[in-house]
């Protein structure tokens, strides 16, 4: 026996009366049934075990992905559960939508009031007050917005059936 294979077999007696060593290698011994499944599974045939290879050969670019990712997530876990922020973006998002409710509520507070003001209405008309109501400037504005309103239609219609 040289030297330096005395050496190596005392290193190895060394490493292996070291308690947390046997530990591991009692775990692998009782692992080894389940090892011998997975690898018989990961080589059964050449395109698994190519697959496997490439996944191998592309870990390092993975694991940056999987880094990105984490920090993506954490930073929109730190977004959502910091109240400053919500309250931030609540407040831009209210500065926008705020002026669109407003006129949402002003239209449906004149068509209620319209509607009950109709319902109380008890005039008839003729075609004599149809004619006097077509010189009522409100009439007037309300017929052209209805007109460009339906010849808008037509022309978005007419375009999708050329187009």
């Amino acid at each position: 026996m040289t030297d330096a294979t005395h050496k190596e077999g005392v290193d190895v007696s060394d490493v292996l009366l070291d308690p947390q060593v046997q530990v591991s290698l009692n775990t692998i011994l009782e692992k080894l049934p389940q090892l011998a499944q997975v690898m018989t599974a990961l080589t059964k045939d050449e395109e698994t075990l190519a697959s496997l290879t490439t996944l191998i050969e592309q870990l390092p670019r993975l694991s940056k992905i999987v880094y990105l990712l984490g920090r993506v997530y954490q930073a929109a876990e730190d977004v959502v559960t910091d109240g400053d922020t919500l309250d931030g973006a609540a407040k831009m998002l209210q500065k926008y939508t705020h002026p669109v409710f407003t006129t949402a509520q002003k239209g449906l507070k004149a068509y209620q009031a319209a509607k009950e003001r109709a319902e109380h209405d008890t005039t008839t008309y003729s075609v004599f007050s149809l004619l006097k109501l077509l010189k009522d400037p409100n009439i007037q504005k309300a017929l052209r917005l209805a007109t460009a309103f339906l010849d808008e239609l037509g022309e978005g219609s007419t375009s999708a059936h050329h187009g």
